[in-house]
């Protein structure tokens, strides 16, 4: 469920939809919980799969920078034409992007009482 609110859910509206539909009832504070750690280990796992699919790739030898554009701009970057979805630069700019997401997940307040 993780996978699918991260993937379909675009709005806080939409996704409690969606945990009514899979639960059946809406969702108490222990599923919040646990789909926070879940939605953060998988941003992690993901990143490390796009990431490990560049890491011997000649042209990121020495990359040491995590910094990563917005979900906008790189959709910005892909319609002005500077990336190519599927391209290797473009998914190595996903991989930071998922692992930015990993990292601000778990600086949020409260995740660490979640673990």
């Amino acid at each position: 469920m993780a996978i699918v609110l991260d993937n379909l859910a675009r709005s806080p509206e939409l996704e409690d939809i969606l945990l009514k539909a899979w639960l059946g009832r809406s969702p108490d504070e222990v599923i919040h919980v646990r789909l926070a750690v879940t939605r953060a280990l998988t941003q992690l796992y993901y990143a490390g799969v796009v990431l490990s699919a560049s890491a011997t790739a000649t042209w990121i030898a020495g990359d040491t920078d995590l910094s990563a554009p917005t979900p906008t701009e790189l959709q910005q970057a892909v319609r002005a034409g500077r990336l190519k979805p599927g391209a290797p630069q473009t998914k190595h700019l996903l991989g930071k992007m998922l692992l930015a997401s990993f990292m601000s997940g778990v600086a949020t307040p409260g995740f660490d009482a979640a673990v």
